[in-house]
């Protein structure tokens, strides 16, 4: 998913701080009603916790005697009460929707916090990189749910006017030489030039993304920082040859990063399956005149890569177990309902099995003829498995900001590199 919260480590803190005074009123044991129905909680946002309604009403159709509890909170609400309900172990839900890149760190915080789902879970039927995620220090903490391989949605308008064939764009070089075509021969709508990608200069998503096509991220399997190996040296020298290029256009946030499709002021944006709707809601009047296409690849690169998702975790002192272990493997695998949430909220399954069904067969009109589902399954198989460290959200205001001084100040990739190794081997001891 799009949303992230930059303080979770800090939420954790402060849960761990207020637990003594969490104890009072946080609801304690629960059985079941006088009629012998169990009772399962479940907290997720929007979109989630939709699918997971839909998933819920098909399940009781075979179990009548369990009933869901829905209680819709943001991201940073259920962050806020997960921590202080997993230090106390008290007014937590049964099942909790989290988004990938946070897993982790709950699990390092709170090992017994989620219940181990290993023997529910046949990990040959999900994406390799999503049972990365959801593994740690031997257990399986958490359901993979949906996932966000990445491409390159272009505009083929643009692209013909400029006489640009994007099968000829095969690495970031490919794009700079493209992005300059266009610059010279394409006008959005309001006169101005049509720039190729957007990048955000405070932002680590364009070195983050060259970097995965390294299959690396910020830490190895012990938890070391590695932002001065020599692949992210040229994960970030790369990002910094495109934005000195000048065919990027700056923006600052979500809010700006949308209308670029609103103001068609760029002809390629490099983003995850899930930017399918953003497309789609913002620029409904360039229906037909959008596709997709792989990613440029850095030399050396040989992996595809993913940004955003979420997984399904369970509370470890459910009064329900095996109930709420049974629901949540019919909601993530049962094909239908992995193609319906897709269809109806964005959510790309990373159960391997759902890419059977129809929709994911006959692709989508919006983009053209081409069924522009086959590069995001493919390319989801071929995500690298990258540790994921419990410190890794902490670590990327650093990041961000060690991008921001080579993007804006023109500072020196490899002495601002081994200087942000430094700073997160001190942070991280």
């Amino acid at each position: 998913m799009r949303r992230r919260m930059n303080k979770i480590m800090a939420a954790m803190l402060i849960g761990a701080m207020t637990a003594s005074l969490a104890l009072t009123g946080c609801g304690g044991k629960k059985s079941a009603s006088k009629d012998g129905k169990k009772e399962l909680t479940v907290w997720a946002w929007d979109v989630a916790l939709m699918q997971l309604e839909e998933a819920a009403e098909e399940y009781q159709k075979d179990h009548p005697d369990v009933t869901f509890k829905f209680e819709e909170m943001g991201t940073d609400q259920i962050y806020k009460k997960l921590s202080t309900s997993l230090a106390t172990g008290n007014g937590i839900a049964d099942i909790i929707a989290i988004e990938g890149d946070v897993l982790v760190g709950y699990a390092d915080k709170f090992p017994e916090g989620f219940l181990d789902v290993s023997d529910a879970i046949n990990t040959d039927d999900f994406l390799a990189s999503k049972i990365g995620e959801v593994s740690y220090k031997d257990k399986i903490h958490a359901f993979p749910w949906d996932a966000g391989p990445a491409a390159m949605f272009y505009r083929t308008d643009y692209f013909e006017q400029a006489g640009v064939n994007p099968e000829d764009i095969q690495t970031w070089d490919d794009l700079i030489e493209a992005g300059k075509k266009i610059e010279a021969s394409c006008k959005t709508p309001s006169g101005d030039p049509v720039k190729m990608i957007p990048v955000d200069p405070k932002k680590s998503s364009l070195y983050s993304m060259i970097r995965g096509e390294f299959g690396i991220g910020v830490f190895d399997e012990d938890g070391k920082p590695i932002v001065d190996d020599e692949r992210s040296i040229e994960a970030m020298e790369e990002a910094k040859k495109i934005y000195d290029s000048g065919v990027v256009l700056n923006y600052n946030g979500w809010d700006e990063y949308e209308q670029t499709v609103v103001n068609e002021s760029v002809a390629a944006i490099p983003e995850a399956v899930w930017m399918i709707g953003t497309i789609k809601d913002k620029g409904p009047d360039t229906a037909g005149k959008w596709s997709v296409m792989d990613l440029p690849k850095v030399d050396g690169g040989e992996y595809s890569v993913s940004n955003g998702g979420s997984d399904l975790t369970i509370n470890a002192k459910t009064d329900y177990p095996d109930e709420a272990k049974d629901f949540v493997k019919f909601a993530m695998t049962d094909t239908k309902l992995q193609a319906s949430g897709f269809e109806k909220y964005g959510l790309y399954p990373s159960y391997i099995p759902s890419y059977e069904e129809e929709i994911f067969q006959k692709g989508d009109s919006f983009f053209g003829d081409t069924n522009i589902y086959e590069i995001f399954i493919e390319n989801g198989k071929n995500v690298a498995e990258i540790p994921i460290s419990p410190n890794a959200q902490e670590a990327g205001d650093s990041i961000g900001a060690a991008v921001s001084k080579i993007f804006l100040n023109g500072a020196d990739v490899k002495s601002t590199m081994e200087d942000l190794e430094d700073e997160l081997t001190t942070k991280f001891k």
